[in-house]
């Protein structure tokens, strides 16, 4: 194992020597590696992450409470829908008056 690691190490040495755009393709990928180690370890910056996320649940029931309340009452869709509705059946109603009037006559 120690032999396929000096190999690599001996590797990565040629390629940065010989390609400078190698060289920092591998730099942001050891970067990258190191930073998602860090964000993975579980005991390490816990309580940072803890007060962000208490934080960002803080800012929402801040939004929530800031906001103004729904006002009581019907939507303007539901009066509309109301509206045509009571015409309708004041139209249906004028029909049947209009039938049993001349039911009479």
């Amino acid at each position: 194992m120690a032999d396929a690691q000096a190999w690599a190490a001996l590797a990565r040495e040629w390629l940065k020597a010989t390609s400078p755009r190698a060289a920092q393709a591998m730099r942001e990928q050891e970067q990258e590696a190191a930073r998602r180690r860090r964000d993975w370890r579980p005991g390490e910056h816990w309580r940072g992450k803890r007060a962000d996320a208490d934080a960002a649940q803080e800012v929402e029931q801040v939004r929530w409470a800031t906001e103004p309340e729904p006002a009581a009452g019907p939507s303007e869709e539901e009066i509309e829908r109301a509206r045509t509705a009571l015409e309708r059946e004041m139209a249906l109603a004028r029909a049947r008056a209009r039938a049993r009037q001349e039911r009479g006559q």
